[in-house]
């Protein structure tokens, strides 16, 4: 007797394409060494230097994943998502110590952290930015949803809200910047305003790569690259983006509320 299967039950075991080891990594850490070294020096146009060989080291990275795409060779699913989770270990070293170096001046600058919630419509413009954040992995969630039960056009429609909520948020804290910096609190002023800044720009940088990545996933949906069993490639960029959020969610618990 047959037994039907439901679209959502489907095991999902494709593989997907990773990129050769590279040294490009190494290079990015070396532009984030420079970074921390500008600062415990206070010799800026290292920060610029540090800046410089991070791009470089991304642009060379994303170059050699491009071309290895050409001969593509496949990576089974465990050994992806083993992959993410080793790189999303990294990012939880490097928020961390980015987190605590602004929490640990905040202590000995509490004049500067002030400007971050008074008045009352700065904290109440971060919470409302946070709340979108939040939307967008609701979305997400809703995304994976729709895939499983094989419904791509679901899941196209709601990467399409991810990529406008993630970048509602990255504008909106834009714009907070540009306030911050009216009240003077300008990166280099204080120990506390270049901190803040490193903080929340690595997460708004991060925001904008899940966007662009977002988008790509939109592209692929519409090309057919997602069915109610192959979906691992939307699982992958969930993780990352759920990682963004519960990141965020620290940061404005602890720089912004504490």
């Amino acid at each position: 007797m047959s037994q039907s299967i439901e679209p959502h039950a489907v095991e999902h075991t494709e593989g997907v394409h990773l990129p050769k080891p590279s040294i490009m990594p190494l290079i990015w850490g070396a532009g984030f060494m420079l970074i921390a070294f500008s600062f415990i020096t206070q010799i800026y146009y290292l920060l610029a230097a540090g800046l410089a060989v991070i791009l470089a080291a991304t642009g060379g990275w994303l170059w050699g994943n491009i071309r290895e795409r050409l001969q593509p060779t496949e990576t089974p699913a465990v050994a992806a998502k083993f992959a993410m989770w080793c790189f999303l270990g990294t990012e939880v070293i490097i928020f961390g110590a980015l987190i605590g170096r602004v929490v640990a001046i905040w202590f000995h600058e509490p004049e500067a952290h002030s400007l971050l919630t008074e008045p009352l419509a700065s904290l109440l413009l971060v919470s409302a930015n946070t709340f979108i954040l939040l939307l967008s992995s609701l979305a997400v969630v809703l995304g994976l949803n729709s895939i499983q039960a094989g419904r791509p056009t679901g899941l196209a429609r709601w990467l399409t809200i991810t990529a406008l909520l993630g970048a509602t948020f990255v504008g909106i804290q834009a714009y907070e910047y540009s306030k911050l910096m009216r009240e003077g609190l300008n990166f280099g002023s204080s120990q506390f305003a270049s901190a803040f800044y490193i903080l929340t720009g690595n997460h708004g940088l991060h925001v904008t790569a899940g966007v662009i990545w977002s988008l790509v996933l939109v592209v692929r949906t519409r090309r057919g690259g997602f069915t109610a069993g192959h979906y691992l490639g939307v699982e992958i960029f969930g993780l990352f983006w759920h990682f963004v959020d519960v990141v965020w969610i620290i940061i404005f618990t602890l720089v912004y509320l504490i």
